[in-house]
C-alpha cells in the first residue's frame, strides 16, 4: 500500500507527505515526522499508523483535537479522500493513488472543522459577578473619588502598546 498525506491549502496548493514509516507522529516537537510550529498543535499532537493494508488515524490527548472530516476523533481507521485537520492544516490522505484528482482550496474548506456554536445556558452560568466601582466613604468624607480602570494583557500578542 501506497499511502500519502496531502497537505491542501486555501490558495490552491498541495504538498504530498509519504507514510512509508510503520508510524508516523505529527506534533510540535522535533521527534515527530511531521513537525508542525504552532501553538495549535501539542508537542507530540496524533500519529498516523500503517500496518500494511490499512491506516489509523488516534490523537495522542492533544489540547486541540484531531479532526477527520470535520468530526474529532480519538482514533479512526483512514480511507482515500478522507480529510484529517490538525490545528489550522488540512490533509488529504491519498491511498495507492486515490484520489486521483482533487481541487487543493475547495478541500481545504472542506476539512475546517466548524465552530460550534456558544451554549447559551454555559455562558450565563459562567457570567461574571460585577465588581463595586467606589470604595466605601466615611460619612461626611470631603474628599473625592476617581474611578481607575486597570486592565493587564497577559498574552503576547503585539498590540502597539509598551509594557508596563
Amino acid at each position: 500500500m501506497q499511502a500519502f498525506l496531502i497537505r491542501v491549502t486555501n490558495d490552491g496548493k498541495a504538498q504530498p507527505v509519504p507514510l512509508s514509516n510503520e508510524r508516523t507522529l505529527v506534533g510540535r516537537l522535533d521527534d515527530c515526522q511531521i513537525r508542525i510550529r504552532s501553538g495549535k498543535i501539542s508537542r507530540h499532537h496524533c500519529e498516523i499508523i500503517n500496518d500494511g493494508s490499512s491506516l489509523t488515524l488516534k490523537d495522542l490527548g492533544s489540547s486541540n483535537g484531531t479532526f477527520l472530516n470535520q468530526e474529532q476523533v480519538e482514533e479512526s481507521t483512514l480511507n482515500a479522500g478522507d480529510l484529517v485537520a490538525v490545528g489550522s492544516m488540512v490533509f488529504l490522505v491519498q491511498i495507492d493513488g486515490s484520489p486521483e484528482e482533487f481541487e487543493p482550496e475547495l478541500l481545504y474548506e472542506d476539512g475546517i472543522p466548524e465552530k460550534p456554536e456558544p451554549d447559551p445556558q454555559y455562558a450565563a452560568a459562567h457570567t461574571p459577578k460585577p465588581v463595586h466601582r467606589h470604595a466605601p466613604t466615611a460619612a461626611g468624607d470631603d474628599s473625592s473619588m476617581m474611578d481607575f480602570n486597570f486592565e493587564f494583557d497577559l498574552d503576547e500578542d503585539d498590540d502597539g502598546q509598551p509594557p508596563l
